[in-house]
């Protein structure tokens, strides 16, 4: 049986119970995930050390990299002098990053998430900036949303329920521009999530929760 990891904030006691047949492992990223200019990225798993600083290593971050907050619909960036204001680096996150040369992440983690079904709440109508938790590509179609009564598959919760916006945006680092994706019949330039990466999506509903099941 899969588990699964539920919402934002538990994904901290997840890296503190983690079962021993977790995987430890260094987790770095393909080129092109960090640019000279802005970068709209993701972890594709779950950092043992999640504080920014130990994560992106020799990467200048101090207000270079910034998160959304949900609640508040407006980013946070990352201050050195003031570090718990923007808190640790979570799978299910999306974070902008501006650098001035390419880099590498390299980071310890657990690579289990990969088998696992992840929750991501989405609490208020707006904007969510969230990330691919997987290491593979995801295709948009497969994911599927809860309201607390009923589940529904992307297509239903886009075109019968209304739940979300048809496309939502991820940033083409290659080309220093938003692009969409979505489903296929909605004309997106993408219909798939790629991994290291992170999306916005925008609810029309409040406590909504987005689901992940992992590939078998």
């Amino acid at each position: 049986m899969k588990r699964t990891l539920i919402g934002f904030t538990l994904l901290a006691a997840v890296v503190l119970t983690a079962p021993a047949s977790a995987g430890v492992v260094t987790i770095t990223s393909p080129p092109g995930t960090v640019v000279s200019g802005w970068s709209l990225l993701a972890l594709p798993g779950i950092p043992l050390y999640p504080d920014p600083p130990t994560i992106m290593g020799s990467i200048p971050i101090d207000t270079k990299l910034y998160r959304w907050d949900a609640p508040t619909q407006s980013l946070v960036a990352y201050d050195e002098w003031m570090p718990d204001a923007f808190g640790n680096m979570l799978l299910t996150d999306g974070y902008w990053l501006q650098a001035t040369a390419a880099d590498t992440i390299s980071y310890t983690g657990l690579d289990d998430n990969d088998t696992m079904d992840v929750w991501i709440s989405l609490p208020k109508i707006g904007w969510t900036l969230f990330g691919n938790p997987f290491s593979y590509s995801f295709p948009w179609a497969s994911a599927k949303v809860m309201d607390g009564n009923i589940t529904a598959d992307m297509a239903d919760a886009v075109h019968t329920h209304g739940w979300l916006q048809p496309l939502g945006y991820w940033w083409d680092s290659s080309t220093q521009s938003l692009m969409t994706y979505g489903l296929p019949d909605d004309w997106p330039d993408t219909d798939t999530l790629p991994a290291w990466h992170g999306f916005w999506l925008q609810s029309n509903t409040e406590k909504l929760a987005l689901v992940f099941e992992s590939v078998p």
